[in-house]
């Protein structure tokens, strides 16, 4: 089954209006919860973030971080 973005787009284009609020919406979810894992995966250990998130850390033990 080959589907193109362009048909989804068409298909999407042609709902009702209140279909294609419902699917913003849906689609607004699945974006807010892909970027907390993506956040999540930043920062665990080993993520590309974790090194930048233990600096932060060291730096507030030390007191050069204000409040």
């Amino acid at each position: 089954m080959n589907i193109t973005i362009e048909k989804i787009q068409d298909d999407i284009l042609s709902l009702p209006d209140n279909d294609k609020l419902r699917l913003s919406k849906w689609f607004a979810q699945l974006e807010g919860e892909l970027w907390d894992k993506e956040i999540e995966n930043d920062f665990k250990e080993g993520g590309r973030g974790r090194d930048l998130l233990n600096q932060i850390k060291s730096d507030f033990i030390a007191g050069k971080c204000m409040r």
